[in-house]
């Protein structure tokens, strides 16, 4: 697993930070539902109920993990809208960010693909969430480049919507299968050529 989360995961209370990327490693590596609260507390070499003082329930647990990695997902993906790249960079930047960070959270984005997560009503508010915000950004970038004149787009908004869809339906295959990191990368630049295709400014 890589260290992007458990760099990102911070604070004084190294308990519940100890809890949370333990916790996160099982229901990566066997998934949430055959992940225990007795196999954390094994993996954390800690009683039960060290858990339950911090959490009510696996599915608390589980809450905060994906709402940690949805927040350094958009962290990160804020820090390349807030850089002084040109708007073509960043729009670069964005989607090879976003798909490289996504890989890593292995958690975050199988619950937010995976229809039988659908019981567990708080995914719902962290998935709106990361659209909206996603489309946000996006349009950002965007407007940043039509008023520079690196891109021709009509619809801001409906491109962003456009663009934030078809990057989610690109998940699925692009992580499936791909263990080589060069092999994911080419077809990351694949993707970024479609769509440029469609928003760069012709001469």
């Amino acid at each position: 697993m890589s260290n992007i989360f458990n760099s990102f995961v911070s604070g004084q209370d190294t308990v519940r930070n100890s809890i949370l990327k333990s916790a996160r490693d099982l229901f990566a590596k066997y998934g949430y539902r055959k992940t225990t609260m007795e196999d954390i507390a094994l993996a954390l070499r800690k009683g039960k109920s060290s858990l339950y003082y911090y959490f009510k329930n696996k599915e608390e647990i589980f809450q905060a993990v994906i709402e940690l990695e949805a927040e350094l997902l958009e962290n990160r993906l804020r820090e390349v809208v807030n850089s002084n790249y040109k708007p073509r960079q960043k729009f670069h930047d964005y989607v090879i960010i976003r798909m490289e960070t996504l890989r890593e959270l292995e958690n975050y984005q199988k619950a937010m693909r995976d229809e039988t997560y659908g019981d567990y009503h708080f995914l719902e508010e962290v998935r709106e969430n990361s659209e909206k915000t996603e489309q946000e950004m996006l349009k950002t970038i965007m407007e940043e480049g039509v008023t520079s004149g690196e891109f021709d787009i009509k619809n801001l908004k409906l491109a962003a919507i456009g663009i934030s869809t078809a990057l989610r339906g690109l998940e699925l295959p692009l992580f499936r299968g791909i263990e080589n990191f060069d092999d994911f990368r080419l077809q990351l630049d694949n993707i970024l050529n479609i769509l440029f295709y469609g928003i760069l400014k012709r001469s």
